[in-house]
Order: structure tokens, then C-alpha cells, then sequence
């Protein structure tokens, strides 16, 4: 108001200098020409300071609709299969568009994790091989979360066989929830393996445990029997009385590892079959921490690697024949005063002495910033990053894990480096790294992790999912690709094993006798199935300076591969083993269960229906008076300089004035 009131002042001084004393207009005209002046000049002083204005707009939300369909095998492998491929889909879309007309409709597909929208091929495939519905309706609430969501509709089989049963935290689930029973509600006499539980990675010569936990449900008075081969060669068995008619048992197993390389573990329960890899070695490593003191990010890192793996932690003392060990895990400290080079992962958190820790190393220089505090730092993934492959569920879902604990730093590498995983702050995208790699002029390789408290990623992985494998698939590459000989020139990266339904993707690096990276000349490779003796010959595309190779998807088995390229009349060969495993978790348990569903629904107080009644839902969405239209009221600050009719006003008295001046005086 102020300022309006000396702008005003303004225009009314200018204005009176103008017109107050002048004899050439008649009394109305002058009053009207002192008027017009007036307002030409107050306005653009009052625009000189930018000024905004305050506008409400009424927004109306049509309430939305989310369909969250399983897309997972199990959906489609009852006797129903044609239909729920062929035809189901074009029923849910003849529903959908009967709601489009009042409603936004979305559609999420969940397997084991949920993304909005349909797959990649534009249709409902059912091809997800694990199934967490927990995951998905949690996803669900987070995406939509203060939206003006009327229901969600959940159609699926109800079968879980990853993460948490859904039924058991879904009180106070922000949306009703409409279930619609689809598959097999009729129960067959069947028996299912639910659970094997081993090592991927075992010591040659040794034995090792297998669990395995078989159902059987409408099989009274039968036996169950259990088998284990390993390469076709049987290696246990056992068997038990079924006692009730939804039966339950857990088989332990001691199997001789025998000798070293990649076996095929194939269990029988009944005419079920489910098939697991191991990887066996007679080499077993030896990793050194050392750390300013006990920390549970020690024991969470310890716990992901394999058993093939001593650890062992020091707390600050000093340490003799540190050349015995194979890899060093500096947390937090870096006073290391022996003269060996190893392989090093340095955990950096707020109790490294930065001095000490730009001594020990030439890869980075960090220093404190501006800010004194911590900060929170969370984590995404590189998608330029190449030296080894990730699974793209943990690519997803790294920004949702807790955030470390890290000072404020000014962080600058000397060294060519790579980048696994990149800083958000305060859900900012910084280009500082969360976790990088580097590797010196004579091949010795060191990564940084730059925050403590990954122990949290652990815990929550757990909470969410009830298993730790994106935690132990980041420590394990991690420590892996360290441990990688140095003198190695050639080495293929891929992952630790393959499911039929992904497409398998390798990457290279091959480096020349100054250990730099090159990609000059053609590197092929052989692939070769260990049971069918088939081989297939690849070529890798070339990239800045690696290699990367996207074989598509393979039939299950066992991959003995070949890579080789000369270069300056050399050859340089790297060879490897990868598994391939067709996931029959699905296919284990083909029963809908009816019980959840209705749980979820009646829980949420939403409704509950058989696929023959899915033509119901429609109508009674429409009738549902809680989903209805919403008002809301938003607040805007808009620049005055940028409203163009102010412009024009403004000209357009001007133009008056002008006509008027021209028209009854002298200019």
C-alpha cells in the first residue's frame, strides 16, 4: 500500500507540473489529461520494484482409479491359460473405458516390484516370474499419495512368494481396495516347493547345507518324496507321511561340494522341480578391517560376502604381515603406515581425519565444505557406469533407501575414475559420487564409499522385501571386481547368474601395457551350453573406451564362455562360467488365494469378486459415494510486470492522452 501511495505522489507532482498551470484545455479536458498522466507515470514506478500479486484459482480433480494387475506366470498357468491371454485383457479394457468417461484410470503391473503403465510390449503378458503384491500396493500409496485417488483395484491370484504377506500391514491403507480373484480358485491335490535356502558360493571338497521346504495341500495319507541332483547325478533324498491336508515340512540336505566350478542343483518334490546354481572354489580370501572403532556397518558388509571369505577387524592397532591379506576395508581411518599395495574399499564418514586420508591415497583430494553439520546423503545409480552389471530392481529402488551419514565435503579425483552410485542431498541430484572406483597406474584397484550407516540399507531391504540381495549383490561386485587380478588385461563382466526371462549382458574392459583402457580391436566371444553342447559366437559393440555385449535371452543351463582379441600381435583370452536359471517359483503354487483377497478388500473397506463377476465392478465404482470429485483451491504469486493487458492499458492511455493533446492544443 505504501508503495502504491508514493507512486501515486509521484504521478500526481509530474502530472501537476504539467497540466496545474496550463491555460491551452478547457477545465474537463485538463482534468481528464491530469488524470491519464497520472496513472502513466505512477504505474511504472510501481513496476520499477517488481512487485507481485496474489491470485486463488479453483481447481476441479476427478477422482482417479488405479488398476494394479498382477502380471506374474502363475496367473496364466491354470487351465484357464487361453482365456486370461486372450481374452481377460480385452475385458479389463472394455471395464476401463466404461469408467474413463468419470474417472482417471491408471494401470500399474506389479511382479516383483511396480511400475506405472503397461510392459514394454503394450500388453498384459503375465510373464513376471515372483510375485509381491506387499510391494506393490506400498508403491501405489507412495506414488499417489494426496491425490485424489477414489479406489484401487487389485486383480491377481493372490499368491505371494516374495516380500511380506500384504493382508498383515494394510490398516491403515490410505485407499479402498476393490480385489478381483483371478486363476484357480479350486483346490487340487498338489505339492510345491516354497523355499530352498543355500550358498551360491561354496569352499571345493566340502559339504555344504541345503534346505528346502515342500507344501502339500489336499494329499492326505500320501508320502511326499524329496530328491536333490546335482549335474544329473542324484545326491540326496528323503521322504515323509503328508499328515493334514495343507502340509508343510522343511528337508536339510548335507551335500559334497566336490570339485571346483558351477553345478546345477536340481530338487524334486513330487512332480514339482525347482532348480538353484551354486558356484564352488577352492579359493578362499582374506579381507583386513581396520577401523577407528566397532561400527554396525562392519557386520553388515561382512554378512554380504561369501563364505569364501575370512574377516577379520582391528580396531586401531597395528597390524603385522598385512601382505597375507587380499583386501583392505579402511573404515573411517586410513593410517595405514606399511608399504603394500592391496586392493582397498575406504569407507569415509565423519570420523576420518581427512589429512591423514588424502596422504594415503593419490586417487581423491576431499576437504571440508562450507557446511558444518552432516548431511543426509542418499544414493541413485549410474547408468553410465560399465565396469559391472546391476540388477535393475536395486537400480530402482536405491533412491528409497535410508540416506548416510557424511560431512559436507569438497571432493576432487586425480585420477580417472568411475562411478557407481551418485549424491542426492536433500533430494538434489548432485554429480559428487556415493561410491566410485579407481585404479592406479600399476593396476591396484580402490573404491570409495563416501557416508556411513549402510547398515540401514540392509535393515530396510529386509523389512520390505525379507531378503538382503540388492545389499549383498552391491558388497559382493563391489569386493569382487577389487580383488580382479591386476595383471589381468582382459576381463568380462556379467552377473552372478541369469534368469530365462532377462536378457543376458556382458561388458569388457581390455587394457594395454601402460594399463590404460582400449577398445581398438574387435573383441568376439564363444558361448558354449554345458549340457547340449551348442556354442553360439558373439561380437562386442564397441563404447568410449570398453566393451559391452547384449546376448538376448537363453534357455536355462550352464554357460562356459570364451572371449578373445589381438592387439599389437598379442592375444588376450578371458574365460568364465554363468549360470542361466528357469525361475519356477511360479509354477509352484497355482491355487488362488481367495482368502487374501477377500482380506484386503474387506480390511479396506473395499468389495470382493471372482473374475466371472468382474463385469459388477464397474457399476459399483459408479455407485461407491466416496469417489467423488474434489475442489481444489490454489494459491498463485504472479509477477505484475509480466501481465500483458497491463501493457496494453498502459499504451492505450498514452495513445488517448496523445489524441487528445494533438486534438485540442499543441503537442
Amino acid at each position: 500500500m505504501l508503495l502504491i501511495l508514493i507512486a501515486l505522489a509521484i504521478g500526481l507532482v509530474y502530472a501537476s507540473l504539467l497540466y496545474l498551470f496550463s491555460k491551452k484545455y478547457s477545465k474537463p479536458l485538463t482534468v481528464l489529461l491530469f488524470a491519464f498522466r497520472t496513472i502513466v507515470v505512477a504505474v511504472p514506478v510501481v513496476l520499477y520494484v517488481n512487485p507481485y500479486i496474489k491470485q486463488k484459482t479453483s481447481k476441479i480433480e476427478q477422482p482417479i482409479i488405479v488398476f494394479a494387475q498382477d502380471n506374474s506366470a502363475s496367473v496364466a498357468m491354470t487351465a484357464d491359460s487361453v482365456y486370461y491371454k486372450r481374452n481377460y485383457p480385452k475385458a479389463l479394457d472394455s471395464i476401463q473405458q466404461a469408467l474413463d468417461k468419470s474417472y482417471d484410470v491408471e494401470t500399474v503391473l506389479f511382479g516383483s516390484s511396480a511400475g506405472n503403465g503397461l510392459s514394454d510390449s503394450g500388453e498384459i503378458n503375465f510373464s513376471e516370474q515372483y510375485t509381491n503384491v506387499s510391494n506393490a500396493l506400498s508403491t501405489i500409496g507412495r506414488q499417489y499419495y494426496k491425490k485424489n485417488v477414489g479406489a484401487v483395484v487389485l486383480l491377481s491370484d493372490g499368491i505371494v512368494n516374495q516380500g511380506v504377506n500384504p493382508e498383515l500391514n494394510i490398516d491403515n491403507y490410505p485407499f479402498p481396495i476393490y480385489t478381483v480373484t483371478l486363476g484357480d480358485t479350486v483346490a487340487h491335490p498338489n505339492t510345491a516347493i516354497t523355499e530352498v535356502k543355500y550358498n551360491k558360493t561354496v569352499p571345493a571338497n566340502m559339504l555344504f547345507p541345503l534346505r528346502v521346504t515342500a507344501n502339500a495341500t489336499n494329499c492326505k495319507g500320501k508320502d511326499m518324496d524329496v530328491k536333490v541332483k546335482m549335474d544329473g547325478v542324484e545326491v540326496g533324498s528323503a521322504k515323509a507321511s503328508v499328515s493334514s491336508n495343507r502340509f508343510s515340512k522343511t528337508f536339510d540336505f548335507n551335500i559334497d561340494s566336490e570339485n571346483e566350478g558351477t553345478k546345477q542343483i536340481d530338487i524334486y518334490a513330487g512332480d514339482r522341480k525347482r532348480t538353484v546354481f551354486i558356484t564352488v572354489t577352492d579359493k578362499k580370501y582374506r579381507v583386513l578391517c581396520i577401523a577407528k572403532a566397532p561400527h554396525p556397518d562392519i557386520a553388515a558388509i561382512k554378512s554380504a560376502l561369501d563364505d569364501h571369505f575370512e574377516f577379520d577387524v582391528k580396531y586401531g592397532e597395528s597390524v603385522e604381515n598385512i601382505g597375507d591379506y587380499d583386501l583392505l576395508l579402511l573404515h573411517q581411518t586410513a593410517d595405514i603406515r606399511q608399504d603394500v599395495a592391496l586392493p582397498t574399499l575406504y569407507v569415509v564418514g565423519p570420523a576420518t581425519d581427512f589429512e591423514v586420508f588424502n596422504q594415503a591415497q593419490d586417487a581423491v583430494t576431499i576437504k571440508h565444505g562450507a557446511v558444518s553439520s552432516n548431511l543426509d546423503i542418499r544414493g541413485r545409480y549410474n547408468n553410465g557406469f560399465g565396469l559391472f552389471t546391476v540388477s535393475s530392481d536395486i537400480k530402482n529402488e536405491l533412491r528409497t533407501y535410508p540416506p548416510l551419514a557424511l560431512p559436507h565435503l569438497e571432493m576432487m579425483f586425480n585420477q580417472r575414475h568411475d562411478e557407481l552410485l551418485l549424491m542426492n542431498i536433500m533430494d538434489v541430484e548432485t554429480p559428487n559420487p556415493l561410491i566410485a572406483f579407481s585404479a592406479d597406474a600399476g593396476g591396484n584397484k580402490t573404491a570409495f564409499l563416501f557416508g556411513t550407516g549402510c547398515w540401514r540399507w540392509k535393515l530396510y531391504e529386509y523389512y520390505h522385501h525379507k531378503n538382503n540381495d540388492g545389499f549383498n549383490e552391491i558388497f559382493n561386485k563391489t569386493v569382487k571386481y577389487l580383488l580382479t587380478e591386476k595383471d589381468k588385461e582382459l576381463t568380462v563382466n556379467h552377473k552372478d547368474s541369469y534368469i530365462t526371462t532377462e536378457s543376458v549382458s556382458l561388458t569388457a574392459e581390455l587394457r594395454n601395457p601402460s594399463r590404460e583402457l582400449v577398445n581398438e580391436p574387435e573383441l568376439s566371444l564363444t558361448l558354449r551350453n554345458k549340457k547340449t553342447g551348442d556354442s553360439y559366437d558373439y561380437v562386442f559393440s564397441k563404447g568410449e573406451n570398453t566393451y559391452s555385449l547384449n546376448i538376448g535371452m537363453l534357455p536355462e543351463g550352464i554357460y562356459n564362455y570364451s572371449a578373445h582379441a589381438t592387439m599389437g600381435g598379442v592375444e588376450y583370452n578371458a574365460r568364465g562360467t554363468f549360470p542361466v536359471e528357469a525361475i519356477g517359483i511360479e509354477a509352484q503354487d497355482l491355487t488362488a488365494d481367495i482368502n487374501r483377497m477377500r482380506s484386503l478388500a474387506d480390511q479396506t473397506g473395499g468389495k470382493h469378486y471372482y473374475i466371472t463377476e468382474i463385469r459388477k465392478l464397474a457399476g459399483d465404482l459408479k455407485n461407491d459415494e466416496r469417489i467423488t470429485s474434489i475442489s481444489r483451491e490454489e494459491t498463485r504469486y504472479d509477477d505484475l510486470i509480466n501481465m500483458k493487458a497491463l501493457f496494453f492499458i498502459i499504451l492505450g492511455i498514452i495513445t488517448m492522452e496523445w489524441v487528445l493533446r494533438k486534438m485540442f492544443g499543441i503537442y
